[in-house]
């Protein structure tokens, strides 16, 4: 009977064994589903950075067209003046020197 009883506290060393065993199987698993969970969020966080510098990059991009749409804007409006300018004064010298022709 001291035999069975040393053949059980065996047994049931071996399975508390087997079960610590598996224990420190799943420990390592989710170590390792850690280690993936940190990667995958720094992955995550490189993205939302590159995404805001792209987001600032593509709003200074915009910025910097409007502000050379309007100097064009700005420029053709004055280039339209002086063209105005221009043909009026041509204008008036035309009518000066019709009255110098008939004089």
């Amino acid at each position: 009977m001291g035999q069975d009883t040393v053949e059980e506290l065996t047994k049931k060393l071996k399975i508390q064994s087997d079960i610590i065993k598996g224990y420190e199987k799943v420990l390592r698993l989710n170590e390792q589903e850690l280690a993936n969970a940190d990667e995958i969020i720094r992955m995550y966080e490189q993205i939302i950075d590159y995404s805001r510098v792209e987001l600032r990059e593509a709003k200074e991009t915009v910025e910097a067209s409007t502000m050379v749409s309007n100097l064009s804007r700005d420029e053709l409006m004055s280039a339209f003046d002086k063209i105005k300018s221009l043909e009026d004064a041509n204008r008036k010298l035309r009518e000066e020197s019709l009255k110098f022709s008939k004089d």
